[in-house]
């Protein structure tokens, strides 16, 4: 049995001096705007944060691969990693009066993260491990059991390693989002709009659909932290330079901008924070790659193209993209190379033959480019007009630049003959596509972070069961739906294995052929940064992880 150590919260409150300031963070456009969980993807989650806590957590300062408590003072998980006890923090409270959070509460977050219109990402893998439609189906059965207010076992139905460091972890998914049942019980969905109690720092005030939300420092003491900010306002402004005008002209006090804009900032007096560790990450994705599935598969996609056509596609895509050009002139230089999406040197299953080797087989080579394209079977006319090819770009939090890697890749893939037209699209659009119609048939940059590989390899390369009816993944998998019979069949084998060698042997053999067979087009890990004003904010740590770029934002400090 393995007993994860009761531990202080990582972020201990500091003697924070309470002030009547209001901290104004501007961010890009999310992809949803709804304080109702299960509505949302992890990246629209962000506004949920100061509200809301989950069971685990991590530390900014230490990256996703220590796992600390949070809700959850402890817990215990067999060798087998299907059975667990959760000890919950006892006399936590909700906001607004609406009483002690306990093991009701998780049990109504969980059923609600698993109804059939979650965005979540969450409910094919929970109703896989519950072996149950919802927790409360699970209780039912007698394989989830209150002990106590404070207790609670459950007996899964398969092996789930991860469940409590990334499934119930605040940085991880919104999972197990932790709001009053009885409130819900009271007033159901309608809660999340008049004014949802969670136990976080900071409650509910008020919010403008699509443009603001707010919130207010609980009235009494925090069991964790009680912010120095009265007030916290998080805007969302879809322009880049408007954020930067908001920040300038102190409208806003922290807004997150693209690094080519930093200079223009700190030449005002504005100071740029960074991620405590680089955890976010840019990678470029040909989607369609339905192998498994074969739902709304096209074969006729070049980089899709079953076999040896497909990959010299891909290799010759990865070819043609400038990557030092990227680092050095949108993000300025700061970053690491990615040499395998989803994989990094701190993670299992790392081979260091992909760093080596990179430059070899992923190097910038317009002119091999070409000629691969050609082996491939698309010489074009004259080496033009090879085939179409849509790059869609879009902007989330943390990663502002993706809209100028956009038009920078796709300057890459004109230059070797490639018809390729930029697409603007919400990043919402983006992902009805790639992820509820698993039909996207195009070149996407996307953002990723450093986490256990167990968690990225089910977004990413998973297809999972298929729905009988649709045949298209039930969710149950993946979401960008990478798909091959090798992957699952190492998806499967990772869910269930414990040893931690074996595990290593199979995340590299799937890394292996991933890289081997240019799936991907890997760019760079970046540290996230925010850029303040210093006579508001003296200091904030925050992970930058695509879960939670700004979290933590209670434990900001304000400016003397």
């Amino acid at each position: 049995t393995r007993v994860l150590a009761l531990e202080q919260h990582v972020l201990p409150a500091p003697a924070a001096v309470l002030t009547e300031k209001r901290l104004h963070l501007a961010i890009t456009q999310l992809p949803q705007d709804s304080f109702i969980p299960w509505l949302v993807t992890t990246s629209g989650f962000l506004p949920m944060r100061p509200m809301w806590e989950e069971l685990t957590t991590i530390d900014p300062r230490t990256g996703v691969m220590k796992v600390s408590p949070h809700l959850a003072t402890e817990w215990e998980m067999s060798k087998d990693a299907k059975s667990f006890t959760f000890k919950l923090r006892k006399g936590v409270q909700f906001h607004f009066g609406k009483g002690e959070f306990t093991a009701q509460d998780v049990i109504t977050g969980l059923d609600q993260t698993m109804v059939t219109d979650s965005l979540t990402g969450c409910k094919g893998a929970l109703t896989a491990s519950f072996g149950a439609k919802s927790a409360t189906e699970m209780r039912e059965k007698g394989n989830l059991k209150v002990i106590d207010d404070h207790t609670f076992t459950m007996n899964l139905a398969q092996p789930h390693l991860d469940l409590a460091s990334w499934w119930f972890n605040t940085q991880g998914r919104p999972c197990a989002p932790n709001f009053s049942s009885a409130q819900f019980k009271a007033e159901g969905q309608a809660m999340f709009e008049k004014g949802p109690a969670g136990t976080g720092p900071y409650q509910f005030a008020r919010r403008q659909l699509r443009e603001f939300a707010e919130y207010e420092r609980v009235p009494y003491k925090h069991w964790r932290v009680n912010p120095e900010f009265k007030t916290l306002r998080i805007s969302t402004v879809p322009e880049d330079a408007t954020r930067l005008a908001m920040l300038l002209t102190k409208e806003a006090d922290m807004v997150d901008i693209p690094k080519v804009l930093h200079d223009q900032a700190t030449a005002k007096g504005m100071e740029v924070l960074a991620s405590d560790l680089p955890s976010l990450g840019l990678t470029i994705m040909p989607l369609g790659q339905y192998y498994v599935s074969k739902a709304n598969y096209n074969p006729d996609l070049p980089w899709a193209a079953p076999g040896e056509k497909g990959r010299l596609v891909r290799e010759a895509l990865n070819r043609a993209v400038n990557r030092k050009q990227i680092v050095n002139v949108l993000f300025k230089g700061l970053g690491e190379p990615m040499y395998n999406t989803i994989f990094h040197q701190s993670l299992e299953g790392w081979n260091p033959e992909w760093e080596t080797k990179f430059e070899e087989k992923y190097g910038y080579d317009p002119e091999k480019a070409k000629k691969l394209l050609d082996q491939a079977g698309y010489p074009g006319v004259g080496g033009k007009n090879r085939f179409k090819l849509e790059v869609w770009q879009s902007s989330l939090p943390g990663l502002p630049e993706t809209i100028e890697v956009a038009q920078s890749v796709a300057q890459g893939f004109q230059n070797i003959g490639i018809d390729a037209k930029i697409v603007e699209a919400e990043f919402a659009r983006a992902i009805d596509r790639f992820r509820d119609q698993h039909n996207a048939d195009f070149i996407l940059p996307l953002r990723q972070t450093i986490r256990p590989i167990d968690a990225n390899f089910r977004i990413y390369y998973y297809t999972g069961p298929l729905d009988q009816k649709t045949g298209l993944p039930n969710k149950g998998g993946g979401s960008i739906f990478m798909e091959d019979p090798l992957y699952d069949r190492i998806m499967e084998a990772l869910t269930k294995e414990t040893d931690a060698a074996e595990r290593d042997r199979l995340a590299r053999e799937a890394g292996n052929h991933i890289y081997d067979n240019y799936r991907n087009i890997p760019v760079v890990y970046i540290r996230t940064t925010l850029v303040v004003n210093p006579k508001v904010v003296a200091e904030y740590h925050f992970g930058g992880g695509v879960s939670g770029e700004f979290a933590f934002l209670e434990y900001a400090k304000a400016s003397r």
